[in-house]
């Protein structure tokens, strides 16, 4: 006799050694519980096709999704899960713990695994993850690291952390560096939902009793959104304030934006974006020093005529209160070092 199938509403239940995603991979792609796999019973094509033959039929659907899944479940039973012992006990889910979930369950019951399904399947998973940023957010005592563009504020959330403290670094999570020119070399931004489990995933880790630390944003990166209770509870914290001059500034990001200096198509879309705001003649300008080779003078134009005017503005909309103000005469590692233990003592006694 198979074993009952249990329904849980909690997505990391005691005991579930295995997590298993039986949606498409597409939408496994999109987001996912951590520590998921992805044991599809239908692939994108079939989920396609099922929801298409959904809409004259459901009867045609649900055949043609049965023979879809039980082909399917067959390769799984053959591959993936070959191996595993008769004390086998996965958590099994998909989009609203339907019927993928549980025609996967059913297979696996009547080999003798005891199974668990997720009700309400992985949007029961995306209320209760929003619900918890929410918390996490209310209860953070967050401060931020600020200053102009090309101060190393990144540099110096980094060393905080490796230094122990509380840091969230939301443009490593992003994948972004947070300006029109802030795209990583090669390499995709995660989703929206996906970008929030893995802000969740890592705000577990942190020890809600000490300081937060985050760099300043503004409420987007990229295209990614920071949540609302987040943004607002930055936009509300006191923070550092990072100081250096313009030249070493316009020698920063010539080091860290090389990519770039080699592929100048990059900046385009930033050129664009001041001529739809009227700026044509700084537009011109920026494109008659990069015609030049003149990238100092063109980093020195885009600092004082765009990020500081931008970044003075944003001040002014959202002051808040400064804890510490540091003044780097050169931004280099040991700089870094010495600013991020200055503010632990600081904001740490």
């Amino acid at each position: 006799m198979a074993p009952p199938i249990k329904l849980v509403a909690s997505w990391d239940p005691e005991g579930a050694e295995t997590i298993i995603d039986v949606r498409s991979p597409s939408e496994f792609g999109i987001d996912h519980i951590p520590g998921a796999i992805n044991l599809p019973v239908l692939s994108d094509r079939e989920h396609a096709i099922v929801g298409k033959t959904h809409k004259d039929s459901h009867f045609d659907a649900r055949k043609i999704g049965a023979a879809f899944v039980a082909a399917n479940m067959s390769d799984h039973l053959s591959g993936p899960l070959r191996d595993k012992p008769n004390d086998f006990n996965p958590l099994i889910y998909c989009a609203r713990g339907g019927q993928r979930s549980k025609a996967f369950a059913l297979v696996c019951a009547e080999v003798g695994w005891r199974c668990s399904v997720l009700e309400g399947g992985y949007k029961s998973y995306r209320k209760a993850l929003m619900s918890s940023l929410h918390e996490f957010s209310m209860r953070m005592k967050i401060i931020k690291i600020a200053g102009r563009t090309g101060t190393g504020k990144t540099e110096i959330i980094g060393e905080l952390c490796k230094q122990g403290r509380n840091v969230i670094d939301l443009e490593n999570l992003a994948r972004h560096r947070g300006s029109l020119l802030g795209a990583y070399p090669r390499e995709e931004q995660p989703s929206q939902k996906l970008f929030e489990t893995l802000l969740w995933s890592h705000l577990k880790t942190l020890k809600l009793d000490q300081p937060v630390f985050v760099e300043a944003e503004s409420s987007k990166i990229g295209r990614i959104q920071i949540p609302d209770t987040l943004w607002q509870a930055m936009k509300d914290s006191p923070q550092v304030m990072i100081l250096s001059n313009l030249h070493n500034r316009v020698q920063y990001l010539l080091n860290n934006y090389t990519e770039i200096q080699r592929d100048p198509k990059i900046l385009e879309r930033l050129f664009q974006n001041f001529k739809r705001s009227g700026r044509t003649t700084l537009a011109q300008l920026c494109k008659d020093e990069l015609s030049t080779g003149n990238w100092e003078s063109l980093a020195e134009i885009l600092l004082q005529s765009h990020y500081d005017k931008k970044y003075d503005r944003s001040i002014g909309h959202h002051g808040c209160d400064n804890i510490l103000a540091i003044e780097l005469n050169e931004l280099d590692d040991n700089n870094f070092k010495t600013a991020a233990k200055r503010i632990s003592e600081i904001c740490l006694g």
